[in-house]
């Protein structure tokens, strides 16, 4: 997997995970993946369930218009790690 216009890798969760939704919002959407570095290795997170609603609302309170039912959330699992 590589870093696109579609997809987008993010270490760890920050408040800058929105700048990557509205981007997506605006364009053709994507698929933001949190627990990768930049060059593809898998980090993994800790408590995704937590994660998905920390994930769910911010994106729920930051973004406007609100684009949270145009967003799906899941927990992969890669070598090992969510």
């Amino acid at each position: 997997m590589r870093e696109s216009s579609t997809v987008e890798f993010k270490r760890e969760f920050t408040e800058d995970l929105k700048y990557a939704v509205v981007a997506f919002a605006n364009s053709e959407g994507g698929k933001l993946y949190i627990g990768i570095e930049d060059d593809g290795r898998i980090r993994g997170v800790d408590q995704g369930e937590e994660l998905i609603a920390r994930v769910s609302n911010m994106i729920r309170d930051t973004v406007k218009p609100d684009v949270s039912m145009f967003v799906q959330y899941e927990i992969l699992s890669l070598e090992e790690k969510e």
